[in-house]
């Protein structure tokens, strides 16, 4: 069986054809190109009848333009695909971070080991290694941005970087895209995550809201004006969130009582499960949540798109710090406190 995965307008799509003689069809309709991934699943007799599916690691990511793909070879892995003009230029921007990923391969699989054994003086030794290879491919990639203005590979790659949106950053990326991207569906939706993430900088006042707590009764933001405050987003189900709690707890029990307030909001849609988690972890702080999920009201006035994120807080109202992560809040806050007095 070969599957086909991309997402439409409507959502996630599968599409699925059986190989016949070495060969397969598959049709559709696409508004845009888009990147897709070619999977083969290998079925035996039992498999079929029962509908079980094996999951093979043959599969290869590319772009879909509007007309004819063909795809050649004895895997999909390696297999040679020739499209449109999108599946071109992605070719062209593979051949150009090949020579990274060669580098980055062996050291990735060292990590693997590594992190198996849990040890963390050889991970902190390893990690430099990876991250300048991975900053010299950020440099081929965007390149490829401002050379390719008209291209949706340049257009994926932007929004790739639009998960935590630093304005200053991002702006230049976003505007060098051509007009007709820009002016797109999801280009508009830049746009106005721009807008937003541009209000919600550092130096701007954090935009004001009120949701009800674990007992139902309102809570303003307003209300914790005069204090520093951590405005946190974390979610139950969020693996990330729950093992960074521990460090929110440290720095709330040791500032608690120097004018520090933390505000949890929560992205949950459940609330017994996000009740079991803050007994569970034990979070003595202020916890609010509308149980929408991704479409808490405050996650979406603050353009939150992946947790755990956060936010800090002067007492002035105005935000001075962003996604701060394990030991950096207590620094953050031992400096603040201290100029403070």
């Amino acid at each position: 069986m070969i599957t086909l995965k991309y997402i439409a307008k409507s959502g996630n799509r599968v599409d699925t054809a059986y190989a016949r003689n070495g060969s397969f069809v598959l049709k559709g309709k696409i508004e845009t190109p888009v990147k897709a991934t070619l999977s083969l699943l290998s079925m035996g007799k039992e498999q079929i009848k029962t509908s079980k599916i094996n999951v093979d690691d043959d599969q290869q990511m590319f772009y879909i333009d509007p007309g004819k793909t063909f795809v050649s070879g004895s895997n999909f892995r390696t297999a040679v695909i020739q499209g449109g003009k999108s599946q071109g230029e992605f070719q062209t921007l593979q051949m150009q971070l090949q020579p990274f990923k060669d580098r980055m391969e062996p050291l990735s699989e060292k990590m693997r080991e590594i992190l198996e054994k849990k040890d963390e003086t050889a991970q902190k030794e390893l990690f430099p290694q990876l991250r300048s290879i991975r900053l010299e491919m950020d440099s081929v990639e965007n390149e490829f941005i401002y050379r390719h203005p008209d291209s949706y590979v340049s257009f994926d790659l932007v929004k790739s970087k639009a998960t935590f949106i630093n304005p200053e950053k991002f702006a230049p990326f976003f505007f060098s895209l051509s007009g007709h991207l820009r002016n797109s569906t999801q280009g508009k939706a830049l746009a106005e995550r721009l807008i937003i993430a541009k209000k919600t900088d550092i130096g701007q006042p954090a935009p004001v809201f009120t949701q009800t707590n674990t007992e139902g009764i309102p809570v303003k933001l307003s209300s914790l004006k005069g204090k520093y405050v951590l405005l946190d987003f974390w979610a139950s189900w969020c693996g990330p969130c729950r093992e960074e709690n521990p460090n929110l707890l440290k720095a709330y029990q040791k500032f608690k009582i120097k004018n520090f307030e933390i505000i949890s909001v929560s992205l949950d849609t459940k609330k017994e499960l996000w009740l079991k988690a803050i007994k569970n972890d034990g979070l003595p702080w202020i916890h609010v949540s509308d149980l929408k999920g991704w479409k808490n009201n405050v996650a979406v006035i603050y353009d939150v798109q992946a947790v755990p994120q956060n936010f800090l807080l002067a007492p002035d109202g105005l935000i001075i710090a962003k996604n701060l992560r394990g030991e950096d809040l207590d620094g953050q806050l031992t400096k603040l406190i201290k100029d403070d007095r």
